[in-house]
């Protein structure tokens, strides 16, 4: 009992004081590589995940290193490489180096060291050492789906996943260039089938493939199948302003409203000034009754972009249903100015004759509006009301 009392804290002291060495040596493993490929600087973290504020560092040419200051933290660490100008290929080589560096260099110390029959306390510290690298290898070289959240809060995968993601994106590069094509020929059916059939399928699951994949769906009004992506594509924090409104736009379609203001936020959180977030929040509060918000949104709206026919002919109509119908009408009139083809500024002044009781003339209007763009946001519903009022 007494030898176990001894000889356990004694094996969890090495592995504690070897394990920070197996970290160092995988992400120079990484480090290394990327600097020579394509001499530019490269940062490694040991005992966090990209935090600086807690860390001190230095350098060593292209090299700048960041080490935690709390030592029992180096059991886990970072490489942040170049962002531009990294083929696929030079990836693939300096993910794939940075597990098979500390195995490596376990393994000449290992020989050197049985070779020259170096002090056995030696011998037993690198067997512990080449453990270590083991271990680290398997961890990091099985792919494994769930993400490791930095601290700028995006998310990264292990090692293995890497490498699966980049030799799929190096395989299926050539159906992604024709989705892009076949994408600028809106042939919107066939680039879905691409991506989501053999891109996706695959476990590509890269920034751009979600972009073009949600746009591509926006497209061919498919909602349901934006809002599945978007689920999936949120998860690596990769989303901009635009990515928001998107989703957004989706769940508007989908008359899901609190659902759809949740993205316009989103949105207009990296962006104040997305007009388009600006316009379709004020829009999905006209829905809701609720005008004067609206109206303050349309506002904004107006002030980033004076010729945006959208929001003058929606602000009309919030204007016209708190009673400012003077001003709302001039807001349509004005919309009809910057973009007679406009199919908002007959919804807008079909609901006005709608609410006056002037059937005929906001059917009318209605049917001009569904006639320039069919998918006017509840325009059939307007159009039967309208009939069954007549």
């Amino acid at each position: 009992m007494g030898f176990f009392s001894i000889i356990v804290p004694f094996l969890i002291l090495i592995v504690l004081i070897i394990t920070p060495f197996t970290v160092l040596f995988h992400e120079l493993g990484h480090a290394i590589p990327a600097i020579l490929m394509t001499r530019e600087k490269t940062s490694i973290f040991i005992g966090s995940y990209g935090n600086k504020e807690k860390s001190f560092h230095f350098k060593i040419g292209l090299l700048e290193i960041w080490l935690s200051y709390n030592p029992l933290l180096w059991r886990f660490g970072l490489c942040v490489p170049p962002a531009n100008g990294i083929t696929i290929d030079k990836q693939i080589i300096y993910t794939l180096t940075g597990p098979l560096a500390s195995i490596f260099i376990a393994i000449i110390a290992c020989y050197f060291t049985f070779v020259y029959d170096l002090h056995g306390s030696i011998k037993f510290i690198l067997v512990i050492f080449f453990g270590s690298s083991i271990l680290d290898l398997i961890i990091n070289l099985i792919p494994r789906t769930t993400p490791i959240k930095l601290y700028d809060g995006s998310f990264i995968y292990n090692d293995g996943y890497q490498l699966k993601q980049l030799f799929n994106y190096k395989w299926l590069l050539k159906e992604y260039r024709q989705a892009i094509a076949l994408y600028n020929q809106q042939k919107f059916d066939e680039v879905a089938s691409i991506l989501l059939n053999y891109i996706l399928k695959n476990g590509l699951n890269d920034e751009h493939i979600y972009k073009l994949t949600i746009a591509t769906f926006l497209q061919l009004k498919n909602y349901k199948q934006v809002n599945e992506l978007a689920e999936k594509f949120m998860i690596y924090d990769k989303m901009d302003s635009n990515d928001y409104f998107n989703v957004g736009f989706s769940y508007s379609k989908l008359d899901q409203y609190d659902k759809a203001l949740e993205f316009y936020e989103k949105s207009l959180l990296l962006n104040p000034d997305n007009k388009y977030s600006l316009d379709n929040k004020a829009f999905t509060f006209n829905l809701l009754n609720r005008f004067e918000e609206a109206i303050l949104l349309f506002d904004k709206s107006i002030e980033i972009d004076e010729k945006y026919a959208y929001s003058y002919s929606n602000r009309g109509l919030s204007k016209i249903k708190i009673g400012k119908i003077k001003e709302g009408l001039e807001d349509i009139n004005y919309s009809f100015k910057l973009d007679e083809n406009n199919s908002y500024n007959y919804r807008s002044l079909g609901i006005y004759y709608l609410d006056k009781g002037e059937y005929f003339q906001a059917l009318e209007l209605f049917q001009k509006a569904k006639e320039l763009d069919n998918s006017t946001y509840m325009i059939d519903k307007l159009i039967a009301d309208t009939k069954e009022h007549i």
